[in-house]
């Protein structure tokens, strides 16, 4: 009975064969995945930030060994502390330019 389902199951699968391979092969383009780009941006500090935030990312930098680079920043402005900036022309790029120096983290 075995042997029966057996010859009846291989003549059945090569009946199969011959029918696919006179078929016409018709070819369904496949779609190429569309990948989106996630563009990650560091958060720049395009609106003036509260002095006290700005105090603080100055102290971390500085702690963290960017303290000549700070002053020598500040010098650029006419200022020797962060506090003495005065100004959208001053204080909005030096702003910036920690955020820039923190990696962009506030």
């Amino acid at each position: 009975m075995l042997e029966t389902e057996m010859k009846k199951l291989t003549a059945a699968i090569e009946a199969l064969t011959k029918a696919m391979a006179t078929a016409p092969v018709s070819e369904v383009p496949v779609e190429e995945p569309v990948i989106e780009e996630t563009v990650v941006e560091a958060p720049v500090a395009k609106e003036v930030m509260d002095k006290d935030v700005l105090t603080r990312m100055c102290l971390e930098l500085s702690r963290d060994g960017h303290k000549d680079l700070i002053k020598a920043k500040l010098a650029t402005y006419g200022a020797t502390h962060v506090t003495k900036l005065v100004g959208k022309k001053n204080y909005g790029p030096f702003c910036d330019w920690i955020v820039e120096q923190a990696g962009g983290t506030q």
